[in-house]
This record gives structure tokens, sequence and C-alpha cells, in this order.
């Protein structure tokens, strides 16, 4: 359109306006009126300045309109007051807009209106207010209209949403006042509109945040409420009732909640006047409950630990509820794992150090004694091994039920680990006689009630325990918790060496005895560090000549002179110090034979070696034997190594793989102490030995004793049907020797023919036989 074009528009919609506000004098102020001060007054949330504006327009219409009123029979005065209508009109700070009513079209419409929702003048003239209002919105706006057309309001206002050019959505607060001539039915209508839409988006954003927040309420992992001033729970999200059980149905006040969360009395009581106390505490500081734990009924009958606090908001109070079960159940766990065996439920070894010590300070307070009771499975290892981990676990826990079962109530029963138990007795009098029976009669019961079979999946089991007691009085300075499982350990311990069933109460004697055996083992570490250890010979003879020697271990201590093998042998066996020990005599050995292979008097000698079943065991057994032969160039048809019976108690076929294999290379076996353990004949048949070695115990009572005589010749025709040959040991008189000669026996060993000695004096020995 052209300018003239817009200016021959802007003359009409000009000139009809102003036809209109001559026809509707009376009505058309008055109804731009309403709707100014509708716009201006009911958008509570508009601008100050805009909301004074349209007040002030307001205002300035009336003054014009009575102005008009004063005048309007002048013509120059009407031209005057429309004039100014007109650029009151236009320069509005808000949407103007007059439309006809039953079609909607736009008559006038001020700038600020074509500014809000984006169309020019012109282009806005065209159109009705229904092309640019939102359709959801346009029912009720319309509605309205209908009603407005009939007469049957003369206003209304609404909040809706218009279309800018653009497309995007915009919200108007949108006031609406009818045009009318007395009796007339009104054709046109005036509207003011305000932009909302940054209100609105407000709103928007509030309730997004609202919602939001209502969200994460809901979804927290404490339980929240809100106490309204007048005691309502107001709010409660979904913990708060997981937690306790209770809806707002079933507990909508705070009196509702004491009665169900606390039916019994003395304890609603109880928790009430802590909640006072701690409320009267908050209003003194910044009106924050603490935090503090309640013991809670819920809904489906549980007892549950909580924590509960508060926190001030306004003349409400924000309760959060913090579920504890978990916690509390898994401090719980944590303090049976700490203190508690898991297989057996019984105290562990950190429980019962503390009830000892704590048994230590009141004996000591009162004066009355107490005991500790250690108890050790007899052969648990050998169950575990042959029956499997299963069933030894199932024997602990039967054992545990029959130790809670004997043991008074009052004292502890305790699994140290393994199978090892201990029980604790308090109070059993204030001498230790009277002490020492009570515990013994304790004891008594607990080997009584545990000799009875036990059932093992089905499987009938017998076992039976070795127990050491010791007893203690709190007055001794020495009488400390390790000192206490020391002394029970050593009886216990003192209980199997007596043949195991029975208990040992712990005296002082014994632990000077393991004194001296450590003192021992240590002295022996050193001794094998420095060389202390020596190899004797004792000659072997067979008729009239000397063929070899056994190898006897010597140990000669700087400070005591030599110490009786007796004495530190078995302590090596016990200690493991025989493994190295023995490596050191084969050794020894192979290089003793391959000295005397140089000379000719000494070169067809044999040396008996004698070897601990614990040496044998070891997997490199034969390599080292090997290692040995090889490192010193020994002919190993001159090494002969002794084993002893206890080799055939346990796994034969390594046993025979590991002699068959050395016997490859030449080297002799004896079977040492014949007779005095176990002897299997299909075993021994099987076992590539050269020799039988008939042990002293029956050679020395060979003349006085008939059966020690059978035994003798009984182990010489063994000998000669298995041909191998048949060595007495201990020989010590010509007539035993005669006996043994008698019965085919030619070969011997002992006192007679000649005492353990040292390298030379055996090697002279057996230069001076040869001459």
């Amino acid at each position: 359109m052209d300018s003239s074009s817009k200016a021959v528009s802007g003359q009409r919609h000009s000139s009809g306006f102003s036809a209109l506000l001559k026809r509707y004098g009376p009505g058309l102020l008055p109804g731009l009126l309403v709707a100014l001060a509708g716009g201006a007054f009911g958008y509570s949330l508009g601008s100050g300045f805009v909301a004074g504006l349209s007040l002030a327009l307001a205002l300035l219409i009336v003054l014009l309109w009575r102005q008009h009123l004063q005048v309007r029979e002048s013509e120059a005065a009407l031209r005057t007051t429309e004039r100014r209508f007109l650029r009151l009109f236009d320069h509005a700070a808000v949407g103007i807009s007059l439309s006809e009513t039953h079609t909607g079209r736009f008559e006038r419409v001020n700038q600020r209106f074509c500014d809000i929702v984006g169309y020019p003048m012109q282009e806005l003239l065209q159109l009705d207010f229904t092309h640019i209002s939102h359709p959801d919105d346009l029912v009720q706006d319309l509605a309205q209209m209908r009603r407005l057309h009939a007469g049957e309001i003369s206003e209304y206002r609404l909040e809706k949403r218009y279309f800018h050019k653009d497309g995007r959505q915009i919200w108007v607060d949108l006031s609406v006042a009818a045009l009318w001539e007395h009796g007339a039915t009104p054709d046109y209508h005036v509207a003011v509109v305000q932009d909302i839409t940054q209100r609105k988006q407000m709103e928007q954003a509030l309730r997004e945040n609202e919602s939001r927040l209502r969200m994460v309420l809901q979804r927290l992992p404490v339980g929240v409420c809100l106490l309204e001033a007048d005691g309502r729970l107001s709010y409660r999200n979904e913990e708060f009732v997981r937690i306790s059980g209770y809806t707002e149905q079933e507990v909508p006040t705070l009196a509702a909640w004491w009665e169900h969360a606390y039916p019994d009395l003395g304890l609603r009581a109880h928790y009430q006047e802590l909640w006072a106390e701690l409320s009267h505490t908050a209003m003194l500081s910044d009106g924050t409950i603490p935090a503090a734990e309640y013991l809670i009924h819920c809904k489906d009958g549980r007892q549950r630990p909580v924590e509960v606090t508060g926190v001030p908001l306004g003349e409400r109070m924000v309760v959060s509820m913090r579920d504890l079960s978990e916690r509390k159940a898994a401090a719980e766990e944590i303090h049976n794992l700490a203190f508690y065996d898991l297989l057996t439920q019984l105290p562990n070894r950190r429980l019962l150090r503390d009830r000892l010590q704590q048994a230590l300070v009141t004996a000591s307070r009162h004066g009355a004694l107490g005991a500790l009771l250690l108890l050790d499975i007899d052969d648990f290892k050998t169950l575990n091994e042959t029956q499997g981990h299963e069933k030894g676990d199932a024997l602990l826990r039967q054992v545990a039920q029959r130790l809670r079962e004997v043991v008074p109530g009052d004292d502890t029963v305790a699994r140290l680990g393994g199978d090892e138990f201990a029980v604790l007795l308090a109070d059993l009098g204030d001498t230790a006689h009277e002490a020492a029976l009570r515990s013994g009669a304790v004891g008594e019961k607990i080997l009584a009630a545990l000799r009875q079979p036990f059932d093992l999946d089905g499987e009938v089991h017998h076992s039976s325990i070795s127990m050491g007691v010791t007893l203690f009085s709190g007055q001794d300075a020495a009488e400390t918790v390790n000192e206490l499982l020391k002394r029970a350990d050593l009886a216990m311990y003192q209980a199997k060496a007596a043949g195991r069933d029975t208990l040992c109460f712990y005296e002082p004697a014994m632990q000077a005895s393991v004194t001296a055996r450590a003192a021992l083992e240590a002295d022996m570490r050193t001794a094998l560090a420095q060389g202390q250890f020596v190899l004797y010979y004792q000659p072997q003879w067979e008729r009239e000549r000397i063929v070899g020697a056994e190898a006897l271990l010597r140990w000669l201590h700087p400070h005591d002179g030599f110490v009786s093998p007796a004495q530190f042998i078995p302590l090596a066996e016990q200690s493991g110090l025989i493994v190295p020990l023995g490596t050191w005599v084969l050794q020894q050995a192979c290089a003793q034979l391959a000295l005397w292979a140089q000379e000719p008097a000494l070169a067809q000698l044999t040396l008996a070696v004698n070897v601990s079943p614990r040496q044998f065991r070891q997997s490199d057994f034969v390599a080292q034997v090997l290692a040995a032969l090889a490192s010193h160039g020994t002919d190993p048809r001159r090494l002969k190594l002794e084993l002893t019976e206890g080799l055939l108690l346990e796994d034969t076929e390594a046993t025979i793989a590991k002699m068959g294999e050395l016997k490859r290379y030449g080297v002799g076996f004896a079977l040492d102490d014949f007779g005095t353990g176990y002897s299997s004949l299909a075993y021994l048949k099987r076992l590539p030995f050269d020799q039988l070695k008939i042990d002293q115990s029956f050679v020395r009572d060979v003349l006085t004793d008939p059966n020690d005589a059978a035994i003798a010749r009984t182990i010489v025709a063994l000998g000669a049907s298995l041909g191998l040959s048949v060595m007495a040991e201990g020989v010590e008189t010509e007539a035993q020797r005669a006996f043994l000669e008698r019965h085919q026996c030619h070969s011997w060993q002992g006192y007679l023919l000649g005492r353990p000695m040292p390298e030379q004096d055996f090697e002279h020995t057996v230069r001076a036989q040869a001459h």
C-alpha cells in the first residue's frame, strides 16, 4: 500500500472513529475508562509506572469527558476534544483497541497494541481478535463476548494468549468494556491489553521449581514432614511414610503421631519429655531442634530406631526423620565380626582377651579367684584331611553347642581359632584349693560331654579334647592376659603329652621347662651356624672284621660340653631343625666316604646315616642325596640310609618311589629299630631294603627274656627269608654276641665292639684291625 493509500486508510478509520465518538459519546468514554482502570488496577504484578500511567490516563479521560459535556453543543469544542482523545488513545502506555462486538473486527488500535502483538497497524485493522487469539483461550473469550453483546454484563477481564506475528505465544491481561447507547445493544467494545508474558514465565518457573522441589522432597532418602503451628502435619514425603507406615489419613496431627508411634504410655511420656526439652533448648538458640534418637512403633508392629531433628520455617517446623535400622544392623554386624566367631557365634580371641582383662580386675577387687581353660580337639587335623573341611566345621559347631550347655551361663565360652576353644570361669572362691576343685569339676564335665559321639551328616564320629587350666587371682602383677593364655597353653600341651583326653593344671615347673627348651633351640640354631656339630662313628662288624660304621651326630657346646642326643634330637624333630641338620650330616658323610676311598684300608667301608621321616618326606630329598654324592665324588654303594618304621605309616607309594630311585644309583637302605613300631610284611616285601636292624631293646634281654630271644630269632629268620642281612644293635656282652651268632646273626654293633668315636680314632681302629 502506498503512502496515499495509507493516508486514505488512516482517514477512513479516523473519521469512522470520530463518528463512533459522536454516536457513543455517553458510552465510549466511560467504557474506555472502565477498561483502562481494569487494566491499571487489575494487573497486580505489572509495572508501577504503567499502572500509574494508566490511572492518570483514566483521570484525564474523566476530565475530558466533563469538558465534552460542557461543550458538546459546540462543534469546535467537540473536535478539540476528539483530537485530544485520539492523542491519548494512540499514545497510551497500554494496548488499546476498539472492535466491533458482533464480528470482532478491529476498528482502531493504538501503537502499543501493535507492539504487543507484532502486527503493523494497517495489517491488524484487516483482522479480527479471534485471528490472533490462542484457540484454547478463545472459547472463554467468545462466551464472555456473547454475554457482553447480549447486555448481560458491561465488562469482563481475563488472562489469555495471543499469537505474535512471529508465531510465539504471548500472555496478556485483557480488560473489555462495552460501548453503548441508552436502550441499544452494544455494537462495539473497547479492550485494554497489558503484556504479562514475563510474569507468566516467572509464574511457570515458580511452578516448575516448586514441582522439582516437591519431587526432590518426595525422593529424599530422609523422611520429611511439615508441622503447622496448630499441630497439623500438612505434608509428608514418601520416605516418612515408608519409615513409619503412617499416612496422612492415619496420623493427621502431632497428637495422633504420639499416640500411634508410642502406644505405651510410659515410653510416650519419656519421648515427649525429650522432644519438649530439645524444643526448649532450640528456642534459646537458632530454633533448630538438635538430632536425637527415638525408637518408634511402626504401623507394621516393628520397633524402628530413627534420628529426628527439626528446623523452623516461620511459624511452621520442618521435621526430618532418618531411618537408623540399616546403620544399627551394620554396626551390630561389624561388632559381631570384630568380637564373635563367624562359624560358631562364640566370642572370639579379641573378646575373650577383653573379658579376661575384666575378670582380672574383678578378681583383684573382690578377692575371688578365676580360671582359664584352654581346649584343643585331639586329631582334628586328621578329620579335616580325611573327611573334608565341611565335616570339620560341623564338628566345631557341635563342640561349641555342647560347651554352651555345660558351662554356666555367666561364664564365657570362646573359640580362639582352628580347633582351639577357651572357657573363662569367674568367682570360684577365695582359695586356690577351692578354685582348683570347682574349675576341675567343670573341666571334667566338659571332657565327659565331648566324649559322647557326634553325628556328622549321619556318620558317627568319636572325639576327645586335651585341656589346660590355669588359675588367677588378679593380685599378681605377672598375671597378664598374655601370660595367662601362655600358661593355659602350656598346660594343654602337657595334657596332650600325658595321653590326651585329659586336663592338666599349669605348674611353674612347666614354664621353667619351656624356657629351658626355648633356650636350647636357640643354642642349637647357633650351633648349626657356627659348626658346633660333629660326626662320631660307631663300628659295624661282620664276623671278625669292621665293615662300616654308623654316623652319629654329636653337639659340642662351647660352654656346656657335649649335649646328649636324647636331649636335642627330639627338639630338632619338633622345631623342624632336623631337616637342615640332616642335610648337613649327608654332606659330611659323603665327604668322609670320599676321603676314605683314597686309602685302601678304608675304601671298602660303608657309612650308615640316620634319616628322619620329616627329612625323607621333603619333596627334594632324592635330589639332595644325589647332589651330596656328586659334589664329593662319592661312590653311592658306600652310603647306607637308615629309615624308621614310621615311614611305613604315611604315603607308602611315595616312599617306595623315592627309595627305588636312589636304589638305582646304588644307595643302600636299612630298616632301623625293626620290631619296635608298625611293621607290615606286605609293605616290607615291596620296599627295597638291604638290611634289618634288631633294636637294642630286644638284644639287651635276649639271654633273660624268652620273648626277646624269640623276637630276635624271628627277625633273623625273617631277614633270611626276604634275602636281607640282619644286624643287631646294642651288643654289650660277649654272651649276647655269641647267642646271636648261634642263631645266624653275624653282623653286630654295640659297646662290646666299639663305642661311637671321633673320625681319627675310628680310622685308627680300622687300620689296627686290618693289620
